[in-house]
């Protein structure tokens, strides 16, 4: 396994941690979270840039750094709805976003065909990756912030709109993986 995919898969590892660190409510907890949620996010970054600058692009880490992605933002997203700081039909978009890039993925896989994430999906990401950072900022620093629900919950609507757009834009330019054999 080369090192893009093993900062993809500790990305993936860093999730029950995350969830531990969530559970916690002390100062140390809200704190480890911040920290292992950016951790995690540079890695997104780093395992890309590493993957291209030295030819290490692989149908592994196409397949598994997008999922990554989602699983890192979900399981946050997931536990703001539990804090109040998102709305659950916000989340329930992002999620059924993810449902459906995933099933058009799987159904290019089908016919050998591997779909990378496009450049509004990534920007879709880094949106969705500064924005949980500075929620979770502000909550290290300050849990008892009375506005930061609100705060959290228009950044997770802005999420949640960028999120479909991009999603609807990933669906229409790999239409052809919907076409019947015979089609025009």
């Amino acid at each position: 396994m080369n090192l893009p995919n093993k900062l993809t898969v500790a990305r993936l590892c860093s999730l029950p941690v995350l969830m531990l660190c969530f559970a916690g409510n002390s100062k140390l907890a809200l704190w480890g979270a911040f920290a292992i949620f950016v951790a995690a996010s540079i890695t997104d970054w780093l395992d890309g840039r590493i993957a291209r600058s030295q030819n290490l692009v692989t149908v592994l880490g196409k397949f598994l750094d997008p999922l990554a992605d989602k699983a890192l933002v979900c399981t946050v997203l997931v536990y703001f709805v539990a804090m109040g700081y998102a709305h659950p039909i916000a989340v329930i978009l992002v999620l059924a976003r993810e449902f459906v890039v995933s099933g058009v993925r799987m159904a290019a896989v089908t016919e050998g065909k591997v779909i990378a994430a496009n450049i509004y999906g990534k920007a879709k990401t880094m949106f969705q990756m500064v924005s949980i950072a500075v929620i979770l900022t502000l909550r290290a620093i300050n849990p008892d912030y009375s506005w930061l629900p609100m705060v959290s919950n228009i950044c997770c609507w802005i999420i949640a709109a960028l999120t479909a757009a991009s999603g609807a834009i990933y669906v229409v330019d790999n239409k052809e993986v919907f076409k019947e054999k015979g089609d025009k």
